[in-house]
């Protein structure tokens, strides 16, 4: 199979980078594995095959317009295989900057060009200046973009109180990333308008998200298996820093370091330091599946030993099956233990 998939790939080099990966591969997994891993990245190299002609010109850029981000996903164990074999100086805070710019771009064509596409613009360039995280970027423009939705074509000077409220009614989680578009305005010579006091549904969803998370982190103390530790530990990190939790699963062995602070994230892009009670239960949940000792360019929270980055729907789907095998524990008839 590695063979008949090397011969479709053009170019001598890319055929040989592949066949290797995938010897290594076919050696290290089982069958029904393998074969799905190497179907996946001789399509990823005949992708890359028509943009990159010569081994010089693979970088992590060209690979990632080659591919995009679901593509780098699909095939991310040949990528950091490369990347081992020094056949490209793989920039993975780059890849993630690249995605969130994508994700910002989609919300603005998405948009249109409506009448108010250069006040997002000069937002947009405003907000990059001021702000390290792409992806409070991204938020903060798809909050300014579902406000101006409601105010539609009539000109900026018309925006109200009853257009904010309704942006809050439809999406009460953007209260915060409105706040900084409507001190945008406010300074560009816009109204002046002030966030109204939270509705009893953005209330409740607040004292809902509340009690979700004091149940994660008594879920995490025993978790009843490594999967539902790291699911809990995902959904924990993406709720309390507002991160996509399609970014967190992608963390790798060398996105987490201890610093005098305590437990960092991305230390070389966001430095993203994680609060206690959180980052103890991190570092507990960690060392009791063994994940500190996977190898650099593994993912600490992927199935398969961090070889596969799991899914959100994987995510939802450990989280549900753990609270059933709890019930199942504490129904008459079971000795409830340490799971």
């Amino acid at each position: 199979m590695i063979a008949r998939e090397a011969a479709t790939i053009p170019h001598k080099w890319l055929a040989k980078l592949f066949t290797e990966y995938g010897t290594e591969a076919a050696d290290e997994l089982k069958a029904t594995v393998a074969t799905g891993r190497i179907a996946r990245a001789a399509a990823a190299c005949r992708q890359i095959a028509l943009t990159v002609p010569h081994p010089d010109d693979l970088t992590t850029d060209a690979l990632y317009a080659a591919l995009g981000a679901g593509g780098l996903q699909r095939v991310s164990p040949m990528i950091t295989y490369m990347a081992e074999v020094g056949a490209v100086r793989l920039d993975r805070a780059r890849i993630m900057n690249q995605i969130e710019e994508d994700r910002v771009m989609q919300v603005l064509v998405a948009y249109g060009e409506g009448p108010h596409r250069s006040l997002l613009n000069r937002y947009r360039n405003d907000f990059a200046d001021r702000v390290r995280m792409s992806v409070t970027e991204r938020t903060a423009i798809t909050a300014a973009v579902d406000l101006l939705a409601e105010l539609g074509d009539a000109p900026l000077a018309k925006l109200s109180q009853l257009h904010l409220k309704r942006t809050l009614h439809k999406g009460p989680e953007h209260r915060d990333a409105l706040q900084e578009f409507l001190c945008f305005i406010a300074a560009q010579g816009g109204p002046i308008l002030a966030l109204p006091m939270p509705s009893r549904a953005e209330l409740a969803a607040n004292k809902k998200w509340q009690r979700d998370a004091t149940t994660w982190r008594k879920r995490l103390e025993y978790p009843a298996s490594s999967r539902e530790a790291r699911a809990l530990i995902a959904v924990l990190i993406a709720r309390l820093y507002a991160l996509p939790l399609s970014r967190v699963l992608t963390l790798r062995r060398e996105d987490v370091v201890f610093t005098p602070a305590g437990v960092t994230l991305w230390p070389k892009a966001d430095a993203l330091i994680l609060e206690e009670p959180l980052a103890d239960a991190f570092d507990k949940g960690m060392r009791q599946h063994c994940y500190w000792s996977l190898p650099m360019g593994q993912y600490l929270l992927g199935d398969e030993g961090g070889m596969l980055i799991i899914s959100e729907a994987m995510v939802a789907k450990h989280l549900t099956d753990a609270a059933k095998y709890r019930r199942m524990f504490s129904k008459p008839g079971f000795r409830r233990g340490r799971p």
